[in-house]
């Protein structure tokens, strides 16, 4: 009787062991497994923080860029959570070989020593007047664009509208920097200049695009991780990313080289402002989104629906556009990877000039972004050489092809995508 019960006894120790196995969630840090379990509800920039509990993922180079702004802060987090050592055994068998765990070591070396040299170097330190430069920028066609806008002339409402779609596209660059604190370099004047310009001037909310933009960032052309490339039914631009044969040859996708910039990119917007932004700041609870929300839409109705459609459609086209350059027509991948080897492999410049710079608000420089996203962007070009020196030392790629060919690159594999689902 007692040896059953001892039996039985063990039997669920046993099994309670293996359940807090399975529902533990740990991310690894500098050789350190944190729990994680209870944090992730809580975590402020969304589910992302689940993708480096899982195996083959260290969560300590997207830690530590994501949050250079907020170090201490992060730190103060990570020493309230449970620790342990991560043996030996586990960081040889976090389904990598050792060729790639060690490659994966060089790396880290160097991109951390690369990452001090910039940060003494005052590379992460804004500079006031180029935000003050950016913001009045805003201002001009805010002000130009609602005064011509409600004139009687066709033609300068035309202007107008052209000059509502350059704040909305425009003020999307300015959103971006501000969403990964590189604009001021305050985290909380950053967070507010994200909600308001993203509100007012877009329409949508600046919490949604943290929680969808981070995700893409950590994982670039990642397929289940990074969300843009979560486009069907409108768009494939990957066929692994196509299950169904059947949607593979709908009518969007087989003619989305030509749908793309006409009329994806209004359909998106549409999609984003009316109905995802609005009930995932609701869901939220994110007053301060849903106040700026609000003005956009006042303002919106003075405007007229007609221009404000077509600035709508425009500043899609403008921002999508770009947007599509540096990643859709690479290669994806589902495999664990180096944060730097995502970087690199998975995402593309565009040639520097000072119109390309000043039309794609420096994310032109796509690599240096997604290496160190809490740099001010227009301090990438004086990166760049040290970051090419870099790839070629561990022999990765260092893409960058002009804004004709990048274009060209981006609408081709639109069309190649969609000839190989026609036949396959």
């Amino acid at each position: 009787m007692a040896r059953n019960q001892t039996t039985h006894t063990s039997a669920i120790a046993d099994v309670l062991k293996f359940d807090d196995i399975k529902t533990k969630k740990e991310i690894l840090y500098e050789g350190d497994f944190y729990d994680v379990t209870e944090w992730i509800k809580r975590h402020p920039g969304g589910k992302i923080i689940e993708f480096y509990t899982e195996s083959g993922e260290d969560a300590t180079m997207a830690i530590q860029q994501f949050h250079q702004r907020a170090s201490k802060k992060v730190m103060g987090i990570m020493e309230s959570l449970k620790k342990r050592p991560a043996t030996s055994h586990e960081l040889q068998n976090m389904g990598l070989d050792m060729e790639t765990i060690n490659r994966h070591k060089s790396l880290t070396t160097d991109f951390q020593t690369l990452f001090e040299e910039l940060k003494n170097e005052g590379m992460l330190e804004p500079s006031l007047p180029h935000v003050t430069h950016r913001l009045l920028e805003l201002f001009f066609y805010a002000t130009l664009g609602f005064y011509l806008v409600i004139q009687e002339s066709m033609l300068l409402k035309a202007v107008g509208t052209l000059s509502l779609a350059l704040l909305q596209g425009r003020g999307g660059w300015v959103v971006h920097e501000a969403g990964h604190r590189s604009l001021t370099g305050l985290p909380k004047i950053d967070s507010f200049i994200q909600a308001a310009l993203y509100g007012f001037v877009g329409g949508l909310a600046g919490k949604w695009w943290s929680s969808q933009h981070n995700r893409h960032h950590a994982m670039p052309q990642r397929i289940k991780r990074d969300v843009d490339l979560d486009t069907l039914p409108l768009l494939a631009f990957n066929t692994k990313i196509v299950k169904n044969p059947k949607l593979g040859r709908s009518f969007f996708i087989q003619n989305q080289a030509k749908l793309f910039l006409p009329l994806d990119t209004l359909l998106v917007f549409i999609y984003w402002k009316f109905y995802l932004n609005p009930r995932d700041a609701i869901k939220r609870k994110s007053y301060d989104d849903l106040f700026f929300m609000t003005v956009h839409y006042i303002a919106a109705y003075y405007i007229g629906f007609v221009p404000y459609l077509v600035s709508v459609w425009l500043a899609g086209i403008y921002s999508f556009g770009n947007f599509s350059l540096a990643h859709t027509h690479l290669p994806v991948t589902t495999q664990p990877m180096h944060w730097v080897e995502y970087g690199l492999l998975h995402t593309m410049n565009v040639e520097p000039s000072i119109w390309c710079n000043w039309w794609m608000g420096y994310l032109n420089f796509q690599i240096e972004h997604h290496l160190f996203p809490t740099i001010p962007q227009f301090r990438h070009p004086l990166i760049a050489d040290r970051v090419k020196r870099l790839a070629a030392k561990h022999g990765l790629p260092y893409r960058c092809e002009s804004y004709t060919k990048a274009v060209s690159m981006a609408l081709k594999n639109l069309e190649h995508v969609a000839e190989d689902l026609r036949h396959g």
